[in-house]
């Protein structure tokens, strides 16, 4: 790779995570709450998969169990999860995700749309289109099994 190459790729990179970045701050800005996008995918993931044990919740969304334990206490504390203990075994604990919480997750859905209708609205309707083929391509390179 040349040099240019490799200055367009970081340069491109940068621009990704900036804008990444600044798409999720106008998201909390709009949702009105104190939680962060971790603790709307743990909602997510509950709505998803329903009631789950939070080392599940923690092994799919690649986070520790201490901080899953410590985003499940947050969430716990405003109403929007369940803690349930195991009958069978008692040191097994399940979280389920509350209407508040569903709720939550609906309205955090609809503000992320939002925010990324006003983004997308500053570009052309073709150039939407071929960023959209620009991200399928990529998709497919990350589906390809590593060599």
């Amino acid at each position: 790779m040349s040099d240019t190459n490799d200055k367009n790729i970081f340069e491109l990179l940068h621009t990704i995570e900036k804008i990444s970045y600044q798409m999720v701050i106008k998201w909390q800005q709009r949702s009105n709450n104190d939680l962060g996008i971790s603790h709307i995918l743990v909602l997510q993931e509950l709505v998803n998969e329903g009631e789950s044990r939070p080392s599940d919740i923690a092994k799919k969304l690649n986070f520790t169990p201490a901080s899953l334990t410590h985003l499940s206490m947050k969430l716990t504390k405003q109403g929007l999860i369940e803690r349930r203990q195991s009958e069978e075994d008692k040191r097994t604990k399940y979280l389920s995700i509350t209407n508040a919480g569903k709720e939550l997750v609906e309205k955090a859905y609809n503000d992320g749309i939002e925010v990324r209708r006003e983004l997308f609205s500053h570009i052309s309707t073709e150039e939407q289109q071929k960023m959209l083929e620009i991200y399928r391509k990529l998709d497919e390179a990350l589906m390809k099994p590593s060599k």
